[in-house]
């Protein structure tokens, strides 16, 4: 009887085990379809903002009777277009001097600018894609740990994703499985692969021209080139916490 009660403790131990490591093993799995679904939600969220305030401006010029046959895109009168313009503005004032404050895109305290003030009530600058690692996340203002652990995060005192010589905006990303995809693969980008970045205004086409690996210290590798249009993806060397940053540089076709 004895026998009897200590086999079936070992039995129900064994079960208990067994649904622990399983759960250790999925969990992460579930993390990351979840974070990915919350991603999906809050790309579908801006993309239907960005439907609405174009829509309401070309319902507007048609109710003044002034309508060009120009797309919102095109209207310089556009308040979009407005706040692109002077995120280029910033852009040019970045080169001009020398991208002076521009630190460790890990740095989660930097503050960002904030592009609420101009009409847009959200932190969301963009949507990066890259078909070649399954990857269409937010870009966010600011590489905050909360916008890291949304989507990725434009680094501060980089240029804008608005496109534009002498820009090089530089985008983080997290490696680790709980943040979804991400970066995790980034590795497996080559040379000649797309990346597209799509803003309020317009969708904008990189393709890969370099990979490297550097130190938290080494700015230059993420600074502005001369009469060049790129975008920088950056995150951790490793899919643990380290120093070393891997970097992907893409330049701009269309």
């Amino acid at each position: 009887m004895k026998r009897d009660e200590t086999i079936k403790r070992d039995i129900a131990i064994f079960i208990v085990l067994l649904l622990l490591g399983a759960g250790t093993l999925i969990y992460p799995h579930i993390q990351q379809r979840l974070f990915d679904n919350r991603a999906q939600i809050i790309i579908a969220e801006f993309e239907q903002r960005m439907d609405a305030y174009k829509l309401t401006h070309q319902q507007r010029i048609l109710s003044n009777g002034d309508n060009y046959g120009i797309t919102p895109e095109e209207d310089p009168g556009f308040w979009l277009n407005t706040v692109k313009s002077f995120l280029s503005f910033m852009n040019h004032r970045l080169y001009v001097e020398n991208q002076a404050h521009l630190v460790d895109p890990f740095r989660y305290n930097h503050p960002c600018f904030n592009i609420q003030p101009f009409g847009l009530d959200t932190d969301i600058v963009g949507i990066l894609s890259i078909p070649a690692i399954d990857v269409n996340l937010p870009i966010y203002l600011g590489t905050s740990f909360q916008h890291l652990n949304s989507g990725v995060a434009h680094l501060t005192h980089s240029s804008f994703p608005v496109g534009g010589n002498n820009t090089n905006a530089v985008i983080a990303g997290h490696r680790n499985l709980q943040h979804g995809r991400v970066f995790r693969d980034i590795e497996r980008l080559e040379i000649g692969d797309e990346i597209t970045i799509a803003n309020f205004i317009n969708t904008m086409t990189y393709v890969v021209v370099e990979t490297k690996i550097a130190g938290p210290h080494e700015i230059e590798a993420l600074a502005i080139q001369s009469g060049r249009d790129l975008v920088t993806l950056v995150t951790t060397h490793t899919r643990r916490r380290g120093n070393r940053r891997y970097i992907i540089v893409a330049e701009r076709v269309v």
